[in-house]
Protein backbone atom coordinates (compact mmCIF):
# COMPACT_ATOMS: atom_id res chain seq x y z
CA UNK A 1 0.00 0.00 0.00
CA UNK A 2 1.43 3.35 -1.04
CA UNK A 3 1.36 6.38 1.23
CA UNK A 4 1.74 4.61 4.55
CA UNK A 5 1.54 1.38 6.51
CA UNK A 6 -1.55 -0.32 7.85
CA UNK A 7 -0.50 0.77 11.34
CA UNK A 8 -1.25 4.38 10.43
CA UNK A 9 -4.90 3.39 9.91
CA UNK A 10 -5.13 1.45 13.19
CA UNK A 11 -6.90 4.08 15.25
CA UNK A 12 -7.29 3.17 18.91
CA UNK A 13 -10.75 4.71 19.12
CA UNK A 14 -11.93 2.45 16.26
CA UNK A 15 -10.51 -0.63 17.99
CA UNK A 16 -12.20 0.34 21.25
CA UNK A 17 -15.57 0.80 19.58
CA UNK A 18 -15.20 -2.50 17.72
CA UNK A 19 -14.22 -4.31 20.92
CA UNK A 20 -17.22 -2.76 22.61
CA UNK A 21 -19.50 -4.91 20.48
CA UNK A 22 -18.37 -8.03 22.35
CA UNK A 23 -16.97 -6.64 25.62
CA UNK A 24 -19.36 -4.42 27.56
CA UNK A 25 -16.99 -3.65 30.43
CA UNK A 26 -16.03 0.00 31.03
CA UNK A 27 -12.96 1.08 29.07
CA UNK A 28 -9.86 2.65 30.64
CA UNK A 29 -7.43 4.25 28.18
CA UNK A 30 -3.87 4.38 29.51
CA UNK A 31 -0.53 5.62 28.23
CA UNK A 32 1.37 2.34 28.08
CA UNK A 33 1.47 -1.38 28.92
CA UNK A 34 3.04 -0.81 32.36
CA UNK A 35 0.04 1.33 33.36
CA UNK A 36 -2.26 -1.38 32.07
CA UNK A 37 -0.47 -4.06 34.11
CA UNK A 38 -0.52 -1.96 37.28
CA UNK A 39 -4.24 -1.16 37.07
CA UNK A 40 -5.09 -4.76 36.20
CA UNK A 41 -3.13 -5.96 39.26
CA UNK A 42 -4.98 -3.45 41.41
CA UNK A 43 -8.53 -3.87 40.10
CA UNK A 44 -8.60 -7.13 38.19
CA UNK A 45 -10.98 -7.51 35.27
CA UNK A 46 -13.48 -4.85 36.27
CA UNK A 47 -12.52 -2.83 33.17
CA UNK A 48 -11.07 -3.32 29.72
CA UNK A 49 -7.70 -1.56 29.37
CA UNK A 50 -6.28 -0.07 26.17
CA UNK A 51 -2.71 1.22 25.87
CA UNK A 52 -2.30 4.24 23.60
CA UNK A 53 1.50 4.33 23.52
CA UNK A 54 1.85 7.93 24.73
CA UNK A 55 0.01 10.55 26.74
CA UNK A 56 -0.78 12.69 23.69
CA UNK A 57 -2.25 9.73 21.81
CA UNK A 58 -4.30 8.68 24.83
CA UNK A 59 -5.78 12.16 25.13
CA UNK A 60 -6.48 12.50 21.41
CA UNK A 61 -8.20 9.11 21.22
CA UNK A 62 -10.26 10.00 24.28
CA UNK A 63 -11.30 13.19 22.52
CA UNK A 64 -12.42 11.18 19.48
CA UNK A 65 -14.55 8.88 21.62
CA UNK A 66 -15.97 11.89 23.44
CA UNK A 67 -16.90 13.55 20.15
CA UNK A 68 -18.55 10.30 19.05
CA UNK A 69 -20.61 10.57 22.26
CA UNK A 70 -19.24 7.32 23.65
CA UNK A 71 -19.76 7.47 27.41
CA UNK A 72 -18.31 4.18 28.62
CA UNK A 73 -14.67 5.16 29.15
CA UNK A 74 -12.22 7.20 31.17
CA UNK A 75 -8.65 8.18 30.33
CA UNK A 76 -5.80 7.74 32.84
CA UNK A 77 -2.71 9.83 32.05
CA UNK A 78 0.16 11.78 33.62
CA UNK A 79 -0.42 15.49 34.23
CA UNK A 80 3.22 16.40 33.49
CA UNK A 81 4.36 20.06 33.36
CA UNK A 82 2.17 21.57 30.65
CA UNK A 83 -1.51 22.49 30.76
CA UNK A 84 -2.75 19.96 28.21
CA UNK A 85 -4.66 17.73 30.64
CA UNK A 86 -6.42 20.79 32.06
CA UNK A 87 -7.41 21.86 28.54
CA UNK A 88 -8.86 18.44 27.69
CA UNK A 89 -10.71 18.32 31.01
CA UNK A 90 -12.20 21.70 30.09
CA UNK A 91 -13.78 20.06 27.03
CA UNK A 92 -15.67 17.68 29.30
CA UNK A 93 -13.59 14.66 28.27
CA UNK A 94 -13.54 11.88 30.85
CA UNK A 95 -10.04 12.00 32.35
CA UNK A 96 -8.75 10.69 35.65
CA UNK A 97 -5.17 11.98 35.75
CA UNK A 98 -2.68 10.55 38.20
CA UNK A 99 -1.88 12.63 41.26
CA UNK A 100 1.23 14.85 41.14
CA UNK A 101 3.08 15.07 37.80
CA UNK A 102 2.85 11.38 36.99
CA UNK A 103 2.28 7.88 38.35
CA UNK A 104 5.83 7.51 39.69
CA UNK A 105 5.68 10.77 41.63
CA UNK A 106 2.21 9.91 42.98
CA UNK A 107 3.52 6.59 44.28
CA UNK A 108 6.70 8.19 45.63
CA UNK A 109 4.87 10.67 47.84
CA UNK A 110 2.42 7.98 48.96
CA UNK A 111 5.14 6.28 50.97
CA UNK A 112 6.33 3.67 48.49
CA UNK A 113 9.64 5.50 48.01
CA UNK A 114 10.20 5.40 51.76
CA UNK A 115 9.65 1.65 51.65
CA UNK A 116 12.27 1.34 48.90
CA UNK A 117 14.80 3.19 51.06
CA UNK A 118 14.03 0.95 54.02
CA UNK A 119 14.43 -2.17 51.87
CA UNK A 120 17.45 -1.17 49.76
CA UNK A 121 19.28 1.25 52.03
CA UNK A 122 21.82 0.71 54.80
CA UNK A 123 20.31 0.68 58.30
CA UNK A 124 23.39 2.37 59.77
CA UNK A 125 23.59 5.07 57.10
CA UNK A 126 19.86 5.76 57.31
CA UNK A 127 20.21 6.28 61.06
CA UNK A 128 23.22 8.59 60.63
CA UNK A 129 21.24 10.68 58.13
CA UNK A 130 18.41 11.16 60.62
CA UNK A 131 16.02 8.49 59.42
CA UNK A 132 13.99 7.80 56.32
CA UNK A 133 11.71 10.82 56.69
CA UNK A 134 14.70 13.18 56.71
CA UNK A 135 16.20 11.45 53.68
CA UNK A 136 12.97 11.67 51.70
CA UNK A 137 12.58 15.35 52.60
CA UNK A 138 16.14 15.97 51.43
CA UNK A 139 15.40 14.24 48.12
CA UNK A 140 12.30 16.39 47.72
CA UNK A 141 14.38 19.56 48.09
CA UNK A 142 16.99 18.31 45.63
CA UNK A 143 14.43 17.68 42.89
CA UNK A 144 12.90 21.19 43.09
CA UNK A 145 15.27 22.76 40.50
CA UNK A 146 14.28 20.08 38.00
CA UNK A 147 10.61 20.93 38.48
CA UNK A 148 11.31 24.60 37.82
CA UNK A 149 13.38 23.77 34.74
CA UNK A 150 10.73 21.50 33.28
CA UNK A 151 8.01 24.09 33.69
CA UNK A 152 10.24 26.87 32.33
CA UNK A 153 10.92 24.67 29.31
CA UNK A 154 7.17 24.46 28.65
CA UNK A 155 6.52 28.16 29.17
CA UNK A 156 9.36 29.22 26.89
CA UNK A 157 9.07 26.43 24.27
CA UNK A 158 12.81 25.72 24.40
CA UNK A 159 12.57 22.02 23.60
CA UNK A 160 15.28 21.10 26.10
CA UNK A 161 16.75 17.61 25.63
CA UNK A 162 16.37 16.40 29.23
CA UNK A 163 16.88 12.79 28.18
CA UNK A 164 20.24 13.74 26.68
CA UNK A 165 21.82 14.33 30.09
CA UNK A 166 22.08 11.62 32.74
CA UNK A 167 21.02 13.46 35.88
CA UNK A 168 22.93 11.00 38.05
CA UNK A 169 26.29 12.17 36.66
CA UNK A 170 25.72 15.55 38.33
CA UNK A 171 25.02 14.17 41.79
CA UNK A 172 27.68 13.32 44.39
CA UNK A 173 26.79 9.87 45.73
CA UNK A 174 28.49 10.47 49.08
CA UNK A 175 27.12 13.92 49.97
CA UNK A 176 24.16 13.91 47.56
CA UNK A 177 25.16 17.38 46.41
CA UNK A 178 23.43 18.32 43.15
CA UNK A 179 25.90 20.11 40.88
CA UNK A 180 23.23 22.37 39.44
CA UNK A 181 25.50 24.64 37.41
CA UNK A 182 27.19 21.65 35.79
CA UNK A 183 23.82 20.12 34.99
CA UNK A 184 22.53 23.33 33.41
CA UNK A 185 25.72 23.59 31.35
CA UNK A 186 25.35 20.03 30.08
CA UNK A 187 21.64 20.50 29.37
CA UNK A 188 22.36 23.69 27.44
CA UNK A 189 25.10 22.01 25.40
CA UNK A 190 22.78 19.17 24.32
CA UNK A 191 19.75 21.34 23.51
CA UNK A 192 19.59 23.33 20.28
CA UNK A 193 16.87 25.63 21.56
CA UNK A 194 18.55 26.36 24.89
CA UNK A 195 18.57 30.03 26.00
CA UNK A 196 22.01 29.42 27.53
CA UNK A 197 23.44 28.03 30.74
CA UNK A 198 22.98 31.27 32.68
CA UNK A 199 19.25 31.52 31.98
CA UNK A 200 18.68 27.86 32.77
CA UNK A 201 20.51 28.25 36.07
CA UNK A 202 18.46 31.34 36.95
CA UNK A 203 15.21 29.45 36.41
CA UNK A 204 16.47 26.31 38.16
CA UNK A 205 17.55 28.26 41.24
CA UNK A 206 14.37 30.35 41.35
CA UNK A 207 16.07 33.65 40.49
CA UNK A 208 13.78 33.93 37.47
CA UNK A 209 10.13 33.37 38.32
CA UNK A 210 7.82 31.04 36.44
CA UNK A 211 4.58 32.33 34.98
CA UNK A 212 2.79 29.50 36.76
CA UNK A 213 4.16 27.17 39.40
CA UNK A 214 3.13 23.59 38.54
CA UNK A 215 0.76 22.12 41.11
CA UNK A 216 -1.45 19.08 41.46
CA UNK A 217 -5.21 19.77 41.65
CA UNK A 218 -5.43 16.84 44.04
CA UNK A 219 -3.01 18.57 46.44
CA UNK A 220 -0.15 16.08 46.06
CA UNK A 221 3.07 17.83 47.09
CA UNK A 222 5.85 18.45 46.37
CA UNK A 223 5.28 18.43 42.61
CA UNK A 224 7.98 16.67 40.56
CA UNK A 225 8.65 14.20 37.78
CA UNK A 226 8.89 10.73 39.24
CA UNK A 227 11.90 9.70 37.19
CA UNK A 228 13.85 12.78 38.31
CA UNK A 229 13.20 11.80 41.91
CA UNK A 230 14.23 8.20 41.21
CA UNK A 231 17.52 9.39 39.68
CA UNK A 232 18.37 11.13 42.97
CA UNK A 233 17.21 8.08 44.94
CA UNK A 234 19.33 5.80 42.75
CA UNK A 235 22.47 7.78 43.58
CA UNK A 236 21.55 8.04 47.26
CA UNK A 237 21.33 4.26 47.58
CA UNK A 238 24.88 3.97 46.23
CA UNK A 239 26.52 5.99 48.97
CA UNK A 240 24.48 8.56 50.87
CA UNK A 241 22.11 6.13 52.54
CA UNK A 242 23.11 2.78 51.07
CA UNK A 243 25.88 0.61 49.70
CA UNK A 244 24.27 -0.66 46.51
CA UNK A 245 26.06 -1.01 43.22
CA UNK A 246 24.77 1.40 40.60
CA UNK A 247 23.64 -1.39 38.28
CA UNK A 248 21.33 -2.82 40.94
CA UNK A 249 19.44 0.42 41.56
CA UNK A 250 19.16 1.90 38.07
CA UNK A 251 16.20 4.32 37.89
CA UNK A 252 14.39 1.88 35.58
CA UNK A 253 14.76 -0.86 38.19
CA UNK A 254 13.50 1.43 40.95
CA UNK A 255 10.59 2.44 38.75
CA UNK A 256 9.57 -1.18 38.28
CA UNK A 257 9.88 -1.78 42.03
CA UNK A 258 7.81 1.32 42.68
CA UNK A 259 5.02 0.06 40.44
CA UNK A 260 5.09 -3.42 41.95
CA UNK A 261 5.09 -2.09 45.49
CA UNK A 262 2.49 0.54 44.65
CA UNK A 263 -0.39 -1.79 43.77
CA UNK A 264 -1.87 -1.76 47.29
CA UNK A 265 -1.75 2.05 47.33
CA UNK A 266 -3.42 2.23 43.93
CA UNK A 267 -6.11 -0.19 45.08
CA UNK A 268 -6.78 1.31 48.52
CA UNK A 269 -5.74 4.98 48.18
CA UNK A 270 -8.03 7.90 47.38
CA UNK A 271 -7.01 8.09 43.71
CA UNK A 272 -7.63 4.39 43.13
CA UNK A 273 -10.91 4.41 45.00
CA UNK A 274 -12.09 7.28 42.82
CA UNK A 275 -11.11 5.36 39.68
CA UNK A 276 -12.94 2.29 40.99
CA UNK A 277 -16.04 4.43 41.63
CA UNK A 278 -15.86 5.73 38.06
CA UNK A 279 -15.59 2.19 36.66
CA UNK A 280 -18.47 0.94 38.81
CA UNK A 281 -20.59 3.92 37.79
CA UNK A 282 -19.95 3.20 34.12
CA UNK A 283 -20.87 -0.44 34.70
CA UNK A 284 -24.11 0.53 36.43
CA UNK A 285 -24.98 2.91 33.59
CA UNK A 286 -24.45 0.11 31.09
CA UNK A 287 -26.85 -2.15 32.99
CA UNK A 288 -29.50 0.60 33.12
CA UNK A 289 -29.24 1.24 29.39
CA UNK A 290 -29.89 -2.39 28.41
Amino acid sequence: MKGGSLKEFDRLADRIRLNRQVDKRPVVIVEGPSDERLLARSFGAKASYFSAGSRDTALEEARILHNWQQDYFTCVVDRDFDDKVHEFEGEGIAIHAYGNADLESMLSVSGVAASLIAELGSTDKIEIKGGIVNIVDHLYRLVEPMTRLRRANVENSWGLAFDGVDLRTKIDKRTLEFKLQGYCAALSDTSEGSPGQKTLLQYASGQLALEKVPTCPRGSTPYFRGRDFLAFLSVALCGYCGTRRAQSVEPEILEASLRLGGSPHIRDGAWGQELLAIVESLSAEQIRSR
